[in-house]
């Protein structure tokens, strides 16, 4: 049986983490920003999207985990900010800058087990709380469907791509 717990206020990041990395499968980190107000900023670390080709300069990875934050165009680069060096992992670091860049109080962490207290501390200082959801809660078909991602070598790809991607 699920339970779930009504919250007040908006959620401002989002971290999915599918796995922890600890054997270091994830090569490819990187941040996106977001072209408009529909679309959030992004850091995330796949495998390698352009070692599996599905089209001329496209390329597909699998994603061990992503942040997303709103309002767009403010993230600098998660991988290299030395504000998250304490981060343990590449799920730490994306835990922490969702709490940073989160305008609104709760900050919604999915993953397979919670994150390490420490974070808690990290939160309320923030002002921020974190809603633990664990990942096996949620439909593996869905979680399989999101967990892929493409990545374009260049702008001229974006007209092509939708014949490539499904």
């Amino acid at each position: 049986m699920r339970h779930f717990q009504k919250i007040h206020g908006e959620v401002g990041s989002v971290v999915v983490i599918f796995d922890e990395d600890r054997d270091n499968r994830y090569s490819y980190m990187t941040t996106w920003l977001g072209e408009n107000q529909n679309e959030s900023d992004m850091a995330f670390y796949s495998t390698f999207p352009f070692d599996n080709l599905v089209g001329p300069g496209i390329g597909r990875g699998e994603y061990g985990g992503f942040l997303m934050s709103l309002p767009a165009r403010r993230m600098y680069d998660v991988w290299q900010d030395p504000d998250y060096e304490f981060a343990e992992s590449k799920s730490e670091r994306l835990l922490m800058a969702g709490l940073d860049y989160s305008i609104h109080r709760h900050v919604v962490y999915v993953a397979a087990k919670p994150p390490r207290t420490i974070f808690r501390g990290i939160a309320a200082r923030l002002g921020r709380t974190i809603m633990y959801i664990p990942i096996g809660q949620l439909s593996p078909v869905s979680l399989k469907r999101i967990r892929v991602v493409h990545v374009l070598d260049g702008y001229d790809k974006r007209e092509i791509a939708k014949d490539y991607i499904r």
